[in-house]
């Protein structure tokens, strides 16, 4: 596929406009896939078509540049094929190492902080569950903004904005990239409903040059998203504590191995703002469905945790150095239920919703639960993809109005509505 959220976000600054001139995007349906039609990212971003991005996977499900869509599917087997990314030379694990519930230490490490920034892996769907379970944690602190590096942020005129967002609202697609994760469209769903109001921080088109990659891309985008920050989200709210949400490196606070600042430690340079930086990126915590880096396994191995945990060993927070972070987050292996993330089905806030889809087919559907107030170009709140055997589904949705629907190759064919 190719497509990385940085080069889409700048066509989706024009979502807006070119939606109306295509047949029935603005009135949110769903066109019918063709052999030579449009590629899977003009499928999803402009008509809510998971099926050809499912397509693409299946047809390359070795390729990299797929294993972030393959999370917005739910299939961890493909999504995290290829991601441990902590180092191999780790050192051995200290005996005297003692473990601490994670969210419990970051909320007492929080409570003189303006700014809490959390990472994740971009092919981590549970690292955007996490962040669900951190924005519930904060919000008693007085926690009120949540920033994204995912959100849209452009000048363009009619641009979607994500600041309009409300809790009760259709979650406009075009908000971001990884928003299709219907895991992450849920959790920021949640963040409106408690209260959260959402801020946007990324480079905008205007500050970067043309053909820039590596690390010269770092050096301008990094000043470029403080300086946004700073302007855009801690100026206007002086009095506001911030949660942060970012991809990997950004909230190092310390330079990389080629001396480069990112995002926090431009900030804290830039606002004199000490963030607290919690990282997940790098800890792994992906099995079963992929393996984890070294020191991941033993601390698994060591402690056996039921839930999410940090670790202290005798020169600091175990994986929290190389990352250039204060804490690191290491979560335990959950087998799958029903076919579906075990993580997942442990959320106290969702319920188990099983749904009979009709059949014969000849061909795999996915079976979507999409909010009542949402129109068809949409971002589920859960989907599961079916094999053209299977007859029912296993959803898990936090309480409210839905239609649940499959996508199929012809489009969106209508099952029913619950109340969960």
């Amino acid at each position: 596929m190719g497509v990385t959220r940085r080069s889409m976000a700048a066509g989706l600054a024009m979502t807006g406009a070119t939606a109306g001139a295509l047949p029935g995007l603005a009135r949110g349906q769903a066109a019918p896939l063709q052999p030579t039609g449009p590629s899977p990212q003009t499928s999803l971003f402009l008509s809510g078509r998971y099926l050809p991005t499912w397509r693409a996977i299946q047809a390359a499900p070795t390729d990299p540049s797929l294993q972030q869509a393959a999370s917005f599917l739910g299939d961890e087997g493909i999504a995290l094929r290829s991601a441990a990314m902590g180092p191999a030379d780790d050192p051995p694990l200290a005996a005297e190492a003692t473990a601490q519930d994670a969210v419990a230490a970051i909320v007492e490490a929080a409570r003189d902080r303006r700014v809490v920034m959390l990472n994740e892996a971009h092919v981590a769907s549970r690292h955007r569950w996490f962040l669900a379970r951190l924005l519930r944690a904060l919000r008693p602190l007085g926690f009120e903004i949540l920033a994204a590096e995912d959100f849209l942020n452009s000048r363009s005129p009619g641009a979607p904005d994500v600041r309009t967002f409300k809790a009760g609202a259709a979650l406009n697609p075009a908000f971001g990239y990884y928003l299709h994760d219907p895991v992450y469209g849920e959790a920021v769903r949640e963040a409106a409903e408690l209260g959260y109001r959402l801020a946007a921080y990324e480079q905008r088109q205007d500050q970067r040059r043309a053909g820039e990659t590596g690390a010269a891309a770092i050096v301008r985008r990094e000043p470029a998203q403080a300086e946004n920050f700073i302007a855009d989200v801690l100026t206007p709210n002086p009095d506001a504590r911030v949660l942060v949400h970012c991809g990997y490196a950004h909230l190092r606070k310390t330079p990389d191995h080629r001396g480069l600042l990112w995002f926090a430690a431009q900030l804290r340079e830039k606002a004199g703002v000490d963030p607290l930086c919690v990282s997940q990126a790098y800890t792994g915590s992906f099995a079963p469905h992929a393996a984890d880096p070294p020191m991941t396994t033993a601390v698994l191995e060591r402690f056996k945790p039921a839930d999410s945990i940090v670790v202290r060993g005798p020169d600091g927070w175990i994986g929290a150095k190389p990352a250039g972070a204060d804490l690191a987050v290491f979560h335990p292996p959950v087998a799958d239920v029903a076919g579906r993330p075990g993580w997942l089905a442990a959320d106290p806030t969702r319920r188990r919703l099983e749904a009979a889809v009709p059949g014969p087919r000849e061909a795999a559907v996915i079976v979507q639960a999409v909010h009542a107030v949402e129109p068809d170009l949409a971002i589920p709140a859960d989907q599961q993809v079916l094999a053209p055997g299977a007859t029912s589904a296993v959803l898990f949705l936090r309480p409210g109005d839905y239609r649940l629907r499959l996508e199929t190759e012809a489009g969106f064919v209508p099952l029913k509505s619950v109340t969960v």
